[in-house]
């Protein structure tokens, strides 16, 4: 049933059964069973979400700009340690 069903990347395909497409088992899971209290669905991705995601080694959680590289050549980074003091 819908409550506890997943999504599949096996062989067959229903390629002619009118079911739709998705890029990935992400996507699937939000446009197929978006609002499934179970999460089956998205327990059963090969790295689900978590409610309380850990930062890798060397990242902080937001972003700031990159003032030590040329503006045209600058973008934001998320890496630690921060090049400034944190409030």
């Amino acid at each position: 049933p819908w409550t506890v069903a997943t999504c599949i990347n096996k062989a067959p395909y229903p390629e002619l059964s009118g079911r739709p497409k998705y890029s990935s088992m992400l996507a699937c899971c939000k446009g197929a069973y978006g609002g499934q209290m179970s999460g089956d669905c998205l327990a059963a991705l090969p790295t689900p979400p978590t409610t309380s995601p850990t930062i890798s080694g060397g990242v902080v959680d937001f972003f700031y700009p990159d003032y030590d590289t040329a503006w045209s050549e600058a973008g934001c980074l998320n890496d630690a340690p921060l090049p400034y003091p944190r409030k």
